[in-house]
């Protein structure tokens, strides 16, 4: 009797042991996050990009601190392109077109589905030719957590989920400032993350519970987060401009650059007292436009041109002011930045609403012409200052420079097997 209890206790270690083991490799499991975005313009991958990475920091300061964090397996994707079919696929390839050529009938389409019901009728309309793809893509990654960083992914993305009976957070990043499109607002995710007072009245209006909705601010790259004691003179040397003139930073990257050639243009024929510092992105006719005008400039102090870059935070902290449309992206990183604004115009639609926000809180002006951004740039450089200064106050008071990492604190917390002290 007693080997038989010694047998039978043996084998009852032996599963403690293995279920110990198992236990200790699924906590050690990596945390998978899904971020599904669409590449109609660059602020969605941008934003799951700054999120990323603030995200890869959490976890990295959590490991440091001695927690017993797992690795974190990060996939951001474009879903259109990786699991949409003809002629879904392509239609939204066509977002860019539009806009550079139409932006009138960008903002006719906007407005037309901008309500729950009209949107649910384009929803049915377009879920077969997305849905299938979705639900493989799910299957095959089963996230911890998705985040969905682009308003006609929401809806869908739910009902992919309860297909392939995966019961994980799902959690809304809304990146407009104020006149976000009904498609954002999904009732039924963990949590959805906006960046302002006025989107949370929309997700109240669309029926999102209170308890769901986070006013976290508008996630930009963790690098705005990132002080130097440097002064302006310093940071303008470093980029090899002159430490004593004004600089002028023209931002016209992305889609739909709203007359910023020709605001250049009429600059360098005024001689504005500046320096032109220009980065036109991706926009490769931009680009084009610039060099050809530069080689031709009589400004004094010249134009300098970039393309992509990667330091928009030192360009942003050595500038006095910034030249751009009213994208949700260049506003929010100026404001972290501390940065006065000129806005060209801006896209119809979920841009329209970004004018009101600049206006109403003291951040910049609108200029619509090349000949008011030269006239309104004049009234600032030339007078003492103190209208540069008012604007740098008020984007200090609103500004959330490290909003990327409380949207990243949030998603890591909505892990199921989260064990952070965030």
């Amino acid at each position: 009797m007693s080997v038989q209890m010694t047998v039978q206790q043996n084998e009852l270690q032996q599963h403690r042991t293995m279920y110990d083991v198992m236990s200790t490799r699924a906590r050690r499991l990596p945390t998978s996050i899904l971020f599904l975005i669409a590449d109609t313009g660059a602020g969605h991958r941008s934003a799951a990009t700054a999120i990323a990475k603030a995200l890869r920091i959490v976890y990295e300061q959590a490991r440091a601190s001695g927690q017993p964090v797992p690795d974190v397996e990060i996939h951001i994707i474009d879903a259109f392109t990786e699991c949409a079919q003809f002629p879904l696929r392509t239609s939204v390839a066509l977002y860019g077109p539009v806009v550079r050529h139409n932006p009138r009938l960008y903002g006719q389409l906007f407005h037309i589905t901008n309500s729950a019901k009209r949107f649910d009728a384009t929803k049915r309309l377009c879920q077969p030719f997305l849905l299938q793809g979705l639900r493989a893509l799910i299957e095959r990654i089963r996230p911890d957590v998705i985040v969905s960083v682009h308003p006609l992914l929401n809806h869908i993305t739910l009902q992919a989920m309860a297909d392939v009976n995966l019961s994980v957070p799902l959690i809304t990043v809304v990146t407009d400032l104020v006149s976000a499109h009904a498609a954002w607002f999904a009732r039924g995710v963990a949590a959805c993350v906006v960046p302002t007072l006025a989107t949370k009245h929309l997700a109240l209006a669309h029926g999102l519970p209170t308890g769901h909705i986070h006013v976290l601010g508008m996630p930009v790259d963790p690098s705005f987060a990132a002080r130097t004691a440097a002064t302006t003179a310093e940071r303008r040397r470093a980029l090899g401009l002159d430490a004593d003139c004004a600089v002028v930073l023209l931002v016209g990257g992305g889609e739909g650059a709203c007359g910023l050639a020709e605001a250049v243009q009429e600059l360098t024929r005024r001689r504005i007292r500046a320096q032109l510092v220009v980065v036109a992105g991706r926009n490769r006719q931009l680009y084009a436009q610039m060099e050809q005008l530069r080689r031709c400039t009589n400004t004094p102090t010249g134009v300098a041109l970039f393309g992509f870059v990667q330091n928009m935070p030192d360009l942003m902290r050595a500038a006095d002011v910034i030249v751009t449309k009213a994208g949700p992206g260049a506003i929010s990183e100026a404001v972290a930045c501390e940065l006065p604004i000129v806005l060209t115009g801006a896209l119809p639609g979920q841009e329209k609403g970004n004018i009101d926000f600049v206006l109403q809180n003291g951040l910049g002006v609108l200029a619509p012409t090349p000949e008011s951004v030269t006239h309104h740039l004049t009234a600032l450089l030339d007078t003492p200052g103190w209208q540069l200064d008012q604007m740098r106050a008020r984007a200090r008071a609103i500004s959330r420079p490290r909003a990327t990492f409380d949207v990243a604190r949030l998603i890591a917390s909505s892990a199921p097997q989260a064990s952070l002290r965030l």
